[in-house]
């Protein structure tokens, strides 16, 4: 593994979860199980969580990539193999194995470790999922690019405040950084700034609850209707029909 020797070197800078970009490894699907393998004796060696982003790439097929978080804990077990389920444009999209929909959700010593992979963080429903399954961490491998890194960090800023579950994302081409249940920022690296891009932070787990991860868009959608009626109101006034019952009485007399 590529940064094996930096770990072994005290590259964990004493981390419990070392977190890898989008797409950080590409490996050939025949070579995936030798190399999660060496990542298993590297988590059991360091104990720490190592959580993967990585591409498998199956030759001759149809659709022969897979974006994939890939979760190992200190045991060297694999907890999370996770595909990502929005691809990011249409050429991902022409090549890529969609996943399930579900964001993944597991149980650890330390706390409840949910995923998902960079695009999948820009639909509040989907991420949703984190907080209804009582995710402590949510962890987002992210490849961004100079023109979205601003407008992807702000929004997974959000993502961590509707579900009110600290976010995680480690970012190559982007921002890594890392956010409270109240969106607050605790520590941000850009791959574009000069100096060293690794990112050591400490992030609180557990979550809080918040009234999105609850009621989803209802509440969005209910703004929107009173909005309408709203409008409505103002724009047609109510008839006054007491109004129209005397001008009508008013005629017979006359008539």
């Amino acid at each position: 593994m590529q940064h094996a020797r930096d770990f072994h070197n005290g590259g964990t800078a004493g981390a419990r979860l070392i977190v890898f970009p989008e797409g950080n490894l590409l490996v050939f699907a025949t070579d995936e199980p030798t190399f999660l393998e060496r990542a298993a004796r590297l988590a059991r060696d360091e104990r720490v969580y190592l959580a993967i982003g990585m591409g498998t790439i199956h030759l001759g097929e149809k659709l022969p990539f897979e974006n994939k978080l890939v979760v190992i804990d200190p045991t060297g077990r694999t907890l999370v193999s996770y595909r990502k389920t929005h691809p990011a444009n249409d050429w991902e999209a022409g090549i890529m194995r969609v996943g399930d929909g579900r964001v993944p959700i597991v149980d650890t010593p330390d706390g409840r470790l949910a995923g998902a992979i960079c695009f999948d963080a820009d639909f509040p429903e989907f991420i949703r999922q984190a907080a209804q399954g009582s995710a402590d961490l949510l962890i987002v491998p992210v490849n961004d690019w100079l023109d979205v890194k601003d407008l992807h960090f702000q929004m997974h800023a959000f993502r961590a405040i509707e579900t009110g579950v600290p976010l995680v994302r480690a970012a190559a081409s982007g921002l890594s950084s890392a956010f409270d249940p109240w969106g607050r920022v605790l520590g941000v690296t850009d791959f574009f700034a000069s100096g060293d891009r690794t990112l050591t932070v400490q992030v609180p787990m557990g979550r809080v609850r918040t009234l999105y991860a609850m009621t989803g868009d209802l509440f969005a959608w209910l703004c929107v209707a009173s909005l309408v009626v709203a409008i409505g109101v103002k724009t047609f006034p109510p008839l006054h029909v007491g109004h129209a019952i005397s001008g009508r009485a008013i005629a017979a007399r006359r008539g």
